[in-house]
């Protein structure tokens, strides 16, 4: 009896935090219902006194022809990054190449680096073989950091692999890209989908790369269309809030659609 108001009281102190935390969410989604008088008013209000849904349609308009666009950067760099991730995260571990400390230190080092620091080499690079105002620039220059972050997740991942069941699979026949795909694969499941979901997420939220790469309307993802609402004269907030909500909303269910495969590859892959 003497824990229950503990209980209690760590319960409260919870539901504060989370509130407090979680406020921001819940103004930009108010917010997204509110004329820019009534949102920044003088009388402010916890709800809409009328739902202005025209916001949302119009923010649905601008931003749909650009989802197709963050919808092919984000696949391509997650896909990409785990065909390369995967079998290198893998060699690293267990074939134990010479230079592989020198790798996982360089890997580690470009995690430290803002995203600024890359693109005006990027830019340079891609100039010289036009790759500048293309979709697939955009996908390598993400790629720039989802791979680094994959490498060193998944690396911490494969330590605990049973490699045993790898060399039982040799002696019984199995080549090496064989034992990799029906034994490795399928044990390292959750570490990989974790990994494929960050490294969808992180091009999804993309603006720097974009914003230097990408001058063409026609190719630019939702970030860069979203990022107008900053205009010379003002904010446009009728555009910016609703469009930021729908931004948001694939990143969302793509998380908590994945929830348990995120959960067991965090837990399994955390590095001690």
């Amino acid at each position: 009896m003497n824990a229950l108001p503990g209980r209690w009281l760590l319960t409260a102190v919870v539901v504060i935090i989370t509130a407090i935390l979680l406020s921001p969410f819940y103004w930009v989604l108010i917010g997204s219902f509110m004329t820019p008088a009534e949102l920044f008013g003088v009388n402010q209000t916890f709800w809409p006194r009328h739902f202005i849904v025209e916001n949302w349609s119009k923010a649905l308009e601008r931003l749909w022809p650009h989802v197709r666009n963050s919808l092919i950067v984000s696949a391509a760099s997650s896909i990409g990054t785990l065909l390369i991730t995967a079998p290198a995260a893998y060699g690293l571990v267990w074939k134990k190449p010479i230079g592989r400390t020198a790798l996982s230190s360089f890997m580690l080092v470009t995690q430290m680096l803002p995203g600024i620091v890359f693109v005006i080499p990027l830019f340079i690079v891609f100039s010289k073989i036009n790759l500048v105002n293309t979709l697939f620039g955009l996908i390598l220059a993400d790629m720039t950091f989802t791979v680094p972050f994959a490498l060193i997740m998944l690396s911490a991942y494969m330590k605990e692999l049973p490699y045993e069941l790898v060399e039982a699979a040799l002696v019984d026949g199995a080549g090496p890209f064989r034992a990799f795909l029906s034994v490795v694969l399928p044990i390292t499941l959750p570490g990989l989908v974790t990994v494929g979901i960050f490294s969808f997420l992180i091009p999804w939220g993309d603006l720097i790369f974009a914003l230097s790469l990408i001058t063409e309307s026609s190719l630019q993802p939702l970030t860069l269309e979203l990022y107008k609402a900053f205009g010379q004269y003002g904010i446009d907030w009728g555009f910016l809030l609703p469009g930021s909500v729908l931004t948001a909303i694939p990143a969302l269910i793509f998380v908590i659609l994945a929830s348990r495969y995120i959960v067991a590859g965090v837990t399994r892959g955390a590095v001690k």
